[in-house]
């Protein structure tokens, strides 16, 4: 009991353990100190590190938000329960790299119906990795998607589980090889993915799809990331289960300035000014979301190009309920909504809400850059 009382009060247990002190050291620091000096075993006790896990989930930018003045975690740990190697696994998880991408896509999940924030992890969570080696093994966004990925629920018995089969096959949503994402595939030179590739983040082939039920199409999709390809699938599936409306045109690429061409040629991993977040495959296809969680609708605009011709494609899709009026117009019906699109489209908004129409300069432009290309 005496030798217990010196360990207790010894002077180097207040720099492990005081509250600054203690976040300095890193898990590898801790887990070599607890291997190694016996002694300072219970000073990394499930007390100590279940006060690091939520130290490092609330410094986690990427996993908080402000809403309505209130800051808004997206994710915690049913820690009470953990024993000291889930709360170890659970730190690591938390301390290898920024969640950023993962919390866009929880947030997304959120306004979509499809989990309840904040996401609440567990032992089973954390444990779907082996070990560290196995979860530094694949993108950190994979990774970390494989622990959260359960929680978005789809309502209709389906979820956006990962399924892995060694360290390079993995499914989605189904456990079925028809569901297979090819997590990295080689993309030419040229393409725009490859150009802009994040290793943390990578392109996915898949050939997955809802339409009444989740489907494996013949030809795979291309996604610009692995984020990406998530967000595209939880609004795919909003889409084709909720009541929408909408407002299509098709515009020359360079009107207003440009601007469509720019949102399809530029970095799809460029945040765009008045979006939550935005998502991008197949090279000529682009969806931004206009809504966050003060929203009580989702929209988003989708930019397309077929055929890769010198025309894109605006679509505006919303939830929004629509104003009773005499005006049959979008922008009338769906004033909030429009007021977020004009700030997404820019210059490009009024030949989308108010019918204004292509100069014959920009017409002209439009023909030389079809022949260009």
């Amino acid at each position: 009991m005496q030798q217990q009382q010196q360990h207790d009060q010894h002077p180097f247990s207040y720099i492990l353990v005081g509250r600054r002190s203690f976040y300095l050291l890193s898990l590898t620091d801790i887990l070599q100190l607890r291997a190694t000096c016996t002694w300072l075993r219970d000073l990394f006790g499930a007390a100590q590190l279940r006060d690091r896990l939520r130290h490092s989930v609330g410094s986690q930018a990427g996993l908080r938000r402000l809403v309505n003045g209130q800051q808004v975690q997206l994710v915690r740990f049913d820690d009470e329960q953990f024993e000291v190697c889930d709360l170890l696994a659970a730190v690591c998880v938390m301390e290898e790299g920024s969640w950023v991408e993962i919390g866009v896509v929880i947030e997304l999940a959120g306004q979509c119906g499809y989990c309840k924030l904040p996401v609440i992890l567990t032992a089973d969570d954390i444990n779907a990795h082996a070990s560290k080696t196995a979860y530094s093994s694949v993108a950190r966004v994979l990774a970390q998607l494989m622990v959260v990925g359960r929680h978005v629920d789809f309502r209709d018995g389906s979820c956006l589980q990962i399924f892995r089969y060694g360290d390079s096959e993995m499914r989605a949503i189904e456990d079925d090889p028809v569901f297979q994402l090819t997590i990295n595939p080689p993309l030419p030179a040229h393409h725009l993915y490859q150009q802009h590739r994040l290793e943390h983040d990578p392109p996915v082939h898949s050939r997955i799809y809802y339409l009444g039920g989740w489907q494996s199409l013949g030809l795979p999709y291309t996604d610009a990331s692995l984020s990406s390809f998530v967000k595209r699938v939880i609004l795919r599936h909003f889409f084709k289960t909720h009541q929408i409306n909408s407002t299509s045109i098709s515009l020359s690429r360079r009107v207003g300035g440009g601007r469509l061409d720019g949102l399809l040629a530029q970095s799809p991993h460029t945040p765009v000014a008045g979006c939550t977040t935005t998502m991008s495959w197949d090279g000529d296809m682009r969806r931004l979301v206009v809504t966050d969680g003060t929203h009580d609708f989702v929209a988003w605009i989708y930019v397309w190009r077929p055929s890769r011709g010198a025309s894109a494609w605006v679509d505006v899709w919303t939830t929004e309920a629509p104003v009773v009026c005499a005006s049959s117009a979008f922008k009338d019906r769906f004033p909030v909504t429009t007021q977020l699109a004009r700030m997404a489209l820019g210059p490009v908004a009024p030949y989308v809400f108010d019918g204004q129409l292509p100069t014959m300069a920009a017409m002209m432009r439009a023909v030389q850059v079809m022949l260009s290309d």
